[in-house]
């Protein structure tokens, strides 16, 4: 196969999607007077790594006369692994203690229920996102705000634009999560889960030059022609 350089360039000009680029909105439980769980935006901060699932199509083999081919029957999807760093305080282990719980109540309720009890479906299931982000961005609109009671809002706000994809887990729960582990090297803590879903569905990224018909192009296609 052979092409131009030109024609390699006007192919990727929009820029070849990074890997360091990404962010994962979980959902918050509000379990204290003021909200005990972290918000999206921490739990986002201290995810160190995510990976976004792919599909794999089921088929079997069916005999057509002569010929035999693969036809699908279904489709199985893999668990999304999520690895977050560690604080002090604890908080991110406490999150998804508090969110496996609503699983599973593992000291029941007392004298009517001394055993543990499942809980349904709908009381933990929530959905998660994990978005692929653009390299350039066009507006920054992070923000820090000291508010009343001593309490710190911290936050940043993505333009719909600066999202290339988006992977929706559907009715997304954690089913796993994997040991803390300690040595006398020294080292950070992490914690790794794994989150189970119902589905997931893509939805592809916006962008301004689609919106205004190319009137105002994006800002990777503008460096592309320098």
């Amino acid at each position: 196969m052979t092409f131009s350089v030109d024609q390699f360039r006007s192919q990727i000009r929009q820029g070849i999607a990074q890997t360091s680029l990404w962010r994962v909105l979980l959902p918050s439980f509000k379990t204290g007077p003021f909200g005990g769980s972290p918000s999206s935006y921490a739990l986002n901060v201290i995810c160190k790594a995510a990976n976004m699932p792919g599909r794999q199509m089921l088929t079997s083999e069916r005999q057509y006369g002569m010929h035999r081919e693969k036809v699908t029957y279904g489709f199985a999807q893999e668990d999304v692994s999520l690895t977050f760093y560690v604080l002090q305080d604890y908080g991110i282990k406490q999150y998804f203690d508090e969110w496996m719980g609503k699983q599973i109540n593992y000291r029941g309720d007392g004298a009517n229920e001394p055993a543990p009890t499942i809980n349904y479906k709908k009381e933990y299931v929530r959905d998660v996102k994990i978005q692929q982000l653009k390299k350039d961005v066009i507006f920054d609109l992070s923000f820090n705000f000291q508010g009343p009671l001593g309490l710190e809002l911290v936050g940043d706000i993505v333009t719909p634009d600066q999202i290339a994809y988006t992977c929706l887990l559907e009715d997304a729960f954690p089913t796993t999560m994997n040991a803390i582990e300690f040595s006398n090297e020294g080292g950070l803590a992490e914690l790794n889960v794994q989150l189970s879903y119902t589905t997931w569905q893509g939805v592809q990224g916006f962008s301004l030059s689609s919106l205004t018909g190319g009137l105002i192009p994006s800002i990777p296609a503008l460096q592309g022609l320098g």
